[in-house]
């Protein structure tokens, strides 16, 4: 007969529900976003409420798996992720099928096959064979107190399994939930996803950019502002050791950031060279946000290049465009090669300082035909003058949301090859454990309502395997060539066409000086680039 663990009663149901709505509500849906504002030393803020803990451990019955009961916080683990699937993820999967696919990955370990057969979990392996009644309904709970029961004997009946760190075992059942997926939603376990963390909120460190030397790190860049500024570190120090510990360019990056990263406010002495010199320096390690893009004047040009969309990139844009527009540039270069996204509403942000008046992206959920739509207000920081985005193949998400925006209301031109094409809406959040779980949550247009998701946007002027001369001498007849529109026409007679639609501009993940120039000669040239945005305007009207 098959073990039939539980069934909750309607407090549990209702305490279960009511905090998987309160927790995903906590989820700005089609944001990447990440709720550690106040997170606890485990790097999480998701705790499971007393009164639910108390209705839980109540469920558990007694007497299986040699009288082994699973812990409740692992259920609880398990029921998150399930639940958050559930509920969030574009596509609708019963939790059976999430539950079923981490229990099988776990098993695959060491050589169990489960399989799920008329409302009974199958296992055989080690120990023989096991039958578990599942859950009747599709409580998130239910289904992760079910996983946390057959986990247990997997424990049980395996060696190989019972030696694997919890956290392992954890990671093996979220690859699995991940398994069924995308290939884009992933699971990050907590150390991974505490250095994720960093990059995006800040962290304990110094604020310097490092380069690895055979001698030691070499600080490529102090960041202004920072602790290692303030403590007198200059660009060009080369660090040989961070309290008493020697430093080289051998070490591996994770030991290296161990050693320059540490809690607020605790201190770190280091040991650098300067011309000939040995110094030792004192810094107060502080939340560190490093600065997302910089700006520059070339000749008359105003160049802001972005690495990536953090939360403190739309301040940072407005202070560089505010001090850059002091010195009257005829033009302005956004340079968004290599950037990967991230917060997707910081490009919002920034395109709705720029576009002037327009939609800025359309976005729709699980239901594919339910579209949402972001509108700018009136509004242009760069006072008309003109734009032009540079993107490649490795511009994606969040860059591909600004640069759409900018081609699509005709505010500017967009120049390069195309970008990467992900287009897909990712919300992150934090589990129990400290780890975090990023699924799709649905997907973003163009404004005009091209696809970007495996198409990107293709550039009004394409650079790739074109010279300079050849760009510039087309840019210049009566009727240029425009990238974007031939591709728009192949995605209109064929929406699921997105490899030729590619092939129109070539994606190029090159970064050269080449391509730099190419487009400072675009940004100085009025008449090209009235000739393009001219040609390009029904990309606008498409809309």
């Amino acid at each position: 007969m098959p073990l039939s663990l539980f069934r909750f009663g309607p407090l549990l149901t209702f305490c279960a529900l009511a905090l998987l709505t309160a927790f995903l509500s906590a989820c700005e849906a089609g944001d990447v976003n990440v709720r550690s504002a106040a997170r606890n030393t485990s790097g999480s803020n998701i705790t499971m409420p007393d009164e639910l803990r108390e209705a839980l451990e109540e469920a558990l019955p007694t007497g299986h798996s040699g009288g082994q009961l699973p812990d409740a916080d692992e259920a609880f683990l398990y029921g998150v992720g399930i639940g958050a699937i559930q509920e969030l993820y574009v596509e609708a999967y019963h939790p059976r099928e999430v539950a079923m696919a981490g229990l099988v990955n776990l098993g695959e370990q060491a050589n169990f096959s489960l399989k799920s057969e008329n409302g009974v979990t199958v296992i055989d392996g080690p120990g023989g064979s096991t039958e578990f009644d599942e859950p009747k309904g599709d409580y998130y709970l239910e289904w992760g107190l079910h996983s946390a029961f057959v986990a247990l004997h997997m424990i049980t009946a395996s060696e190989r399994i019972r030696r694997m760190p919890q956290s392992t075992r954890e990671t093996e059942i979220f690859e699995g939930y991940m398994s069924l997926l995308d290939g884009v939603s992933r699971y990050l376990p907590a150390a991974d996803a505490e250095l994720f963390r960093d990059d995006v909120f800040g962290f304990g460190g110094m604020g310097i950019l490092i380069a690895y030397e055979e001698n030691g790190i070499r600080v490529r860049e102090v960041v202004r502002g920072g602790p290692a500024e303030e403590s007198g570190l200059e660009d060009g120090d080369l660090i040989t050791h961070v309290n008493g510990q020697r430093v080289t360019g051998d070490m591996s990056e994770d030991l290296v950031l161990s050693l320059l990263r540490g809690p607020v406010g605790s201190l770190a002495t280091v040991l650098l060279q300067r011309e000939g010199r040995t110094l030792r320096r004192t810094v107060s390690r502080q939340i560190v946000a490093l600065p997302s893009l910089r700006g520059q004047m070339v000749g008359d040009v105003a160049v802001i290049q972005m690495a990536v969309f953090s939360e403190q990139s739309t301040a940072e844009f407005l202070d560089v465009v505010r001090r850059l527009r002091k010195e009257e540039p005829s033009s302005w270069l956004l340079d968004l090669r290599e950037n990967p996204g991230g917060l997707k509403t910081a490009a919002q942000e920034i395109a709705d300082y720029v576009i002037g008046q327009g939609p800025i992206l359309v976005s729709a959920g699980r239901d594919i035909d339910t579209k949402d739509t972001v509108e700018a207000k009136p509004n242009d920081i760069l006072l008309g003058a003109p734009l032009l985005v540079l993107i490649n193949g490795n511009s994606a998400s969040a860059s591909e949301i600004l640069a759409s925006a900018i081609q699509d209301n005709g505010r500017g031109i967009v120049i390069g090859s195309t970008s990467f094409g992900k287009g897909s809406i990712q919300t992150s959040f934090d589990l129990p454990n400290g780890a975090m779980m990023t699924v799709t949550s649905g997907a973003f247009f163009a404004p005009s309502g091209a696809p970007l998701n495996k198409a990107g946007v293709t550039p009004n002027v394409c650079f790739t395997d074109r010279t300079a001369k050849a760009v510039i001498d087309d840019a210049l007849t009566s009727d240029p060539k425009i990238a974007a529109l031939r591709a728009r026409s192949i995605i209109a007679r064929n929406m699921k066409d997105k490899e030729t639609y590619r092939s129109v501009c070539p994606p190029s993940e090159r970064y050269t000086e080449d391509d730099s120039d190419l487009a400072l000669q675009l940004a100085t040239s009025p008449e090209a680039y009235q000739r393009i945005l001219s040609a390009s305007a029904s990309l606008s009207s498409l809309r």
